[in-house]
């Protein structure tokens, strides 16, 4: 599997994976919008095939001319930046479907590997349209000619430099290198399953050397294979930043629906050959040291 077409390649980890991808020698293509920032990508210019959409018919023309093997699909919508509803739906559900009604129109198999959630539809929109398209997916692939194969990754909480600052933790790293006052946080007995960003590269390129092997429709846990209470994460990155700020846990209230705790079952990714290689500790100091020295 050589051809690849990559959505949210702007973003942090569909970043990531472009740059594993060009260095490992595929032939990337990626679908970017118009206004779209592209600092993490600029020094991949030449080495990707860019396609700007703003509408279906773009979409459409983009899977045609790129003809790939295997269509990642990265890009979301947090709604974090004052997006509407419609936003986040078009961002989630939407383009996810355009991609899956593109691929079909090839006169080739494909496979569709999607970036889902692990989040209870009840947490907020950006979890509901995540899990709708997941199932959108799943039906669409196991219907028909069944020539897309859908591989859905149910991500766990992945975090690592160059993350944006709205994450969890980016913030936490972030504030307690910057020493700030205080930061005011839940209690953090919250469990959850962080998993460094270099893992989640080599997940996926796991899945897409795999991929012959795989069903025609599976979903797959990515992650650490640990939960780890957020408090827990929190005083290992003060610990390690040496970081002089008060951390005042139970400031926060838990938002509608949290869950209490979140763990990957990495079984089917160990089955494929793949193992998480980055301890807690040892991601964050790498978040710290690239964070620290930008």
């Amino acid at each position: 599997m050589k051809s690849l077409l990559l959505t949210g390649a702007t973003g942090f980890l569909g970043s990531a994976l472009a740059r594993n991808w060009v260095r490992a020698g595929y032939q990337v293509s990626v679908l970017v919008r118009p206004a779209s920032n592209r600092r993490r990508i600029e020094d991949l210019a030449d080495a990707l095939q860019f396609y700007s959409c703003s509408k279906d018919e773009d979409v459409f023309s983009a899977i045609k001319k790129a003809a790939p093997d295997c269509i990642v699909h990265t890009a979301c919508c947090y709604g974090r930046a004052g997006e509407t509803l419609v936003d986040i739906f078009d961002a989630n559900v939407r383009l996810g479907l355009l991609l899956l009604e593109g691929a079909r129109l090839l006169d080739k198999p494909v496979a569709f590997v999607n970036t889902g959630s692990i989040l209870d539809p009840a947490v907020s929109s950006y979890a509901m349209s995540k899990q709708s398209f997941s199932a959108l997916g799943a039906l669409q692939a196991g219907q028909g000619e069944r020539r897309i194969k859908f591989i859905n990754v149910a991500m766990q909480h992945m975090y690592g430099p160059g993350d944006d600052k709205s994450k969890f933790t980016t913030n936490v790293i972030s504030s307690c290198l910057a020493n700030v006052e205080r930061l005011s946080l839940t209690s953090g007995v919250q469990k959850r399953d962080f998993v460094f960003i270099d893992d989640v590269v080599s997940a996926y390129d796991t899945i897409i050397s795999n991929m012959t092997s795989l069903g025609d429709v599976e979903n797959i846990d990515v992650g650490s294979g640990e939960a780890v209470s957020v408090r827990s994460f929190v005083e290992l990155a003060q610990a390690l930043t040496g970081s002089r700020t008060l951390l005042e846990f139970g400031a926060v209230p838990y938002r509608l629906n949290e869950a209490m705790l979140f763990q990957a079952d990495i079984n089917r990714m160990r089955s494929l050959g793949w193992a998480p290689a980055t301890s807690l500790e040892m991601g964050i100091r790498k978040t710290i040291d690239k964070d620290d020295a930008e």
